[in-house]
């Protein structure tokens, strides 16, 4: 009996033993399994084939092969090159894993070479194209395929790009992960900016749609590539821009310092930016940033029906059309007042919802100067509008002095303080604007006079003037521990080489530039960083005791 026992629990150690090694074994394949099959499948032409494909098959008269898969998804097309674009990780050497197959069972595909041989990163940064035929009979069509190494979003209407507002689809890819790296939504979207609008390659504001259960078509907030959560999003097309990296630059240093304000823990006075290539109509249109929109959420606005006090952001996009005490005394308020536009949406405009910036106009055109002095903490963050001031001189953003800032109405439940939020920063970096030539109505180009130059925002202006709260003080201060962190050389020009290997390594820049051969382009990435660190230098004399001499100086 007690033998029985003992063989019996044998038994059962051994099944136990096996069971853990098939357990270990399965999940062994599962995890090994992509580096056992190696980088991208596919199906490679050998010497004999390539010689024989033309010969055997005929060419199409027309292209038929659009949808080519990756790892099961379909990728992006540029119907006019019959050319498809794989995002992928630049910044990682090995191929990534997966399968390139047709989602039709017609075709067969073929590639002309094994190009997984090759570099990724050279392949990525030159946008090498590798030629593959697609199969269908006796007919083939000559494809290639294109890896990026920044996500993608295609967008697909019915509209042209030159139309003022349209509707249709928009689908995404992200180059950073092969899990859940590709989406789709239904999309609302129209052209947006003011300047850049006359450009032949615009800008969007995009609003993320889905149906629901019953068929309603609903916002449909999420994430894309790491930003926030939400259904709004920002397509800037930096046509302007000969670098790219302006507004990002900018964007990234300015969150670095002056988008957070602790009073609000969960308000960004500020956005943040991705790079993305985006294709229209099945056509590639080029490099383009995603933002994130100062918005009400962005900027954590109490809302109406809310409970609270309702909050207010006005968004200055041409300089002020107005003299403030006409401004004073009208009596016609919409959603656009004198140059300014209220954000959000409200349920009734009136001069309340405007008072708050009325009274900051106010305030700022006061000719008193004691009486500025004592009302300014008040009415004003004077230590968020040091911080524009500080943030304006660094990069030496002239287009922000009368528009391109965002004034937010924050409250404490009694009464309103204004904060702000600077907002496109394309001319910035010693760019600037002079009367066009051609068919365009400006021309951008670089002035290296700025960067001896004051910007000079009249409000932060005359904080230092007077120095309210010790603004010369603050703003000294403040400069030391910039120059000592987030605007040190060494810092500033790993900034600088970052998104420059982002734009250029990508192979982004040069398709952008064969896309759009009018636009700006033909940056110097080394006389940047030359120009910007001669720039800090500059303000690191003024801003150490010689801020009176630097409030003499001043751009018109």
């Amino acid at each position: 009996m007690e033998r029985a026992r003992e063989v019996k629990g044998v038994k059962r150690q051994t099944a136990l033993i096996l069971n853990c090694i098939l357990l270990v074994g399965c999940l062994s394949y599962f995890f090994l399994k992509p580096l056992f099959m190696g980088p991208i499948q596919y199906k490679v032409l050998d010497e004999e084939e390539k010689t024989l494909i033309e010969k055997m098959y005929t060419r199409a008269e027309e292209p038929f092969f659009t949808e080519l898969a990756f790892s099961g998804e379909k990728l992006p097309f540029d119907k006019t090159t019959s050319t498809f674009y794989l995002p992928l990780n630049m910044n990682v050497e090995a191929w990534e894993t997966g399968e390139l197959t047709s989602m039709s069972k017609e075709i067969r595909l073929a590639f002309e070479d094994n190009f997984t041989k090759e570099s990724k990163q050279e392949a990525i940064c030159q946008g090498t194209a590798f030629r593959f035929y697609a199969i269908r009979g006796q007919e083939y069509q000559e494809c290639y395929l294109v890896a990026t190494g920044i996500p993608i979003l295609s967008i697909e209407t019915t509209e042209t790009a030159d139309t003022g507002a349209f509707g249709g689809m928009v689908y995404y890819w992200d180059s950073q992960s092969k899990r859940d790296w590709t989406g789709a939504n239904i999309l609302e979207a129209h052209i947006r900016g003011n300047t850049s609008r006359t450009y032949p390659k615009k800008g969007y504001k995009l609003t993320l749609k889905t149906q629901d259960k019953s068929g309603n078509v609903v916002s449909d907030k999420k994430s894309l590539f790491g930003l926030r959560t939400d259904d709004e999003w920002i397509l800037n097309a930096m046509y302007s821009d000969a670098s790219k990296i302006r507004d990002k630059l900018s964007a990234d240093l300015w969150n670095g310092f002056g988008a957070k304000i602790p009073e609000f823990p969960n308000a960004k006075f500020g956005t943040d930016f991705v790079y993305v290539e985006v294709f229209f109509n099945q056509e590639y249109w080029g490099l383009y940033g995603l933002m994130e929109p100062v918005d009400s959420k962005q900027l954590d606005l109490a809302k109406e029906g809310d409970g609270a006090q309702v909050e207010y952001s006005y968004k200055s996009v041409i300089p002020q059309e107005l003299p403030t005490e006409e401004l004073l005394e009208t009596s016609l308020f919409g959603e656009e007042l004198a140059g300014y536009e209220l954000k959000g949406s409200y349920s009734r405009i009136d001069k309340a919802a405007w008072e708050p910036l009325l009274s900051y106009l106010k305030l700022r055109d006061l000719e008193n100067d004691e009486e500025f002095s004592k009302n300014a903490p008040d009415f004003v963050d004077v230590d968020g509008a040091l911080n524009v001031w500080t943030y304006l001189q660094a990069v030496i953003g002239i287009d922000n002095r009368g528009k391109n800032m965002y004034y937010v109405a924050k409250s404490n439940g009694k009464s309103y303080r204004i904060y702000f939020a600077p907002w496109d920063m394309d001319l910035t970096w010693g760019d600037c604007l002079r009367e066009g030539t051609g068919e365009a109505i400006w021309d951008v180009e670089l002035g290296t006079g700025l960067y001896s130059e004051r910007v000079n925002w009249s409000f932060g202006d005359r904080l230092i003037e007077l120095d309210v709260e010790d603004a010369r003080e603050q703003v000294e201060i403040k400069w030391k521990q910039l120059r000592e962190g987030l605007l040190s050389d060494d810092n500033l020009t790993d900034a600088v080489d970052n998104l420059t290997h982002e734009v250029q390594d990508s192979g982004a820049l040069l398709r952008d530039k064969m896309r759009w051969p009018d636009s700006n382009f033909g940056a110097d990435y080394e006389l940047f960083k030359r120009m910007a660190l001669y720039r800090m230098k500059i303000l690191d004399y003024y801003f150490d005791g010689n801020l009176e001499a630097y409030m003499g100086l001043g751009f018109e």
